[in-house]
C-alpha cells in the first residue's frame, strides 16, 4: 500500500500541474467573473439556485475536460501506452483530482455567497451543484473522446448550456436535468441527473479502454 501511494504521489508531482495548471487558472478567473455578471449579494433560494446551476456548474467543464487533453494527439498516446503505468490509471487519478477540485471551488464560492447574505439550504444546493458540474464535465469528456478534440467537448457543453439559457430546453423538458427549480429540489430530476452522470462516466471509461486496446 505504501508503494502504491508513493507511486500515485510521484505521478501527481509530475502530472498535476501539467494537467490542471491552465484549467485551474481559467476556473479561478471564471469564479471572479460570475459576481460581476450576475451579482451574488442578498439572493434568495431561487436566485441562488440560478447562480449555482446556470453559472457556477460550468466550472465542472473547465476543470474536467482537460483530463485527457494532452493525450488526444496520436503521437503522445503511442508514447504513453508503451509505459508500464497504464493510461487508465493515469486518467482515473486525474478524474478523481478534477472532481475534488471542482467540489472545492464550488464549496468556496458558496461560502462567499453566504458571506454576502445569500439565503439557501447550503449542503443540499452544494451537493446538487457539484453533481451537475460533474455531469457537465463528463459530457464534455465523452464528446472530446468521440471527436478526438477537447474543443468539441467544450462546444458540446456550451451548446447544452446555451439551449438551457435560451429555454430551447425548458425547465419542464426531460432534457433539463438541473433538479432545483423555483427553489425546490425535484427528486425525479435528481435521480435522472445521477443516472445520466453515472452513464456518462461508464461511457467515458469504455472509451478509454477501447482506445487503449487499439494502440
Amino acid at each position: 500500500m505504501n508503494i502504491f501511494c508513493k507511486n500515485i504521489l510521484d505521478f501527481l508531482r509530475i502530472d498535476f500541474l501539467l494537467t490542471f495548471k491552465n484549467s485551474l487558472l481559467l476556473g479561478i478567473a471564471y469564479l471572479f467573473i460570475i459576481p460581476i455578471i450576475r451579482g451574488i449579494s442578498n439572493l434568495d433560494n431561487i436566485q441562488s439556485a440560478e447562480v449555482l446551476g446556470q453559472s457556477l456548474a460550468l466550472v465542472g467543464a473547465i476543470i474536467l475536460i482537460p483530463v485527457t487533453k494532452r493525450e488526444l494527439e496520436t503521437g503522445i498516446k503511442e508514447i504513453i501506452y508503451t509505459k508500464s503505468w497504464s493510461y487508465m490509471k493515469s486518467v482515473s487519478i486525474r478524474l478523481i483530482c478534477s472532481i475534488l477540485l471542482t467540489a472545492v471551488m464550488i464549496l468556496v464560492f458558496a461560502f462567499v455567497m453566504k458571506t454576502y447574505h445569500c439565503v439557501f439550504p447550503f449542503w443540499k444546493y452544494i451537493s446538487v451543484t457539484v453533481l451537475y458540474a460533474i455531469f457537465m464535465g463528463l459530457l464534455g469528456l465523452v464528446f472530446s473522446q468521440a471527436g478526438n478534440s477537447d474543443v468539441i467537448g467544450y462546444l458540446s457543453v456550451l451548446g447544452y448550456w446555451t439551449f438551457c439559457q435560451l429555454e430551447i430546453i425548458s425547465e419542464s423538458s426531460v432534457l433539463y436535468i438541473f433538479p432545483i427549480i423555483d427553489g425546490t429540489l425535484g427528486i425525479p430530476k435528481l435521480i435522472t441527473l445521477f443516472s445520466i452522470t453515472i452513464s456518462l462516466l461508464v461511457l467515458f471509461v469504455f472509451q478509454i479502454k477501447c482506445l487503449g486496446n487499439r494502440v
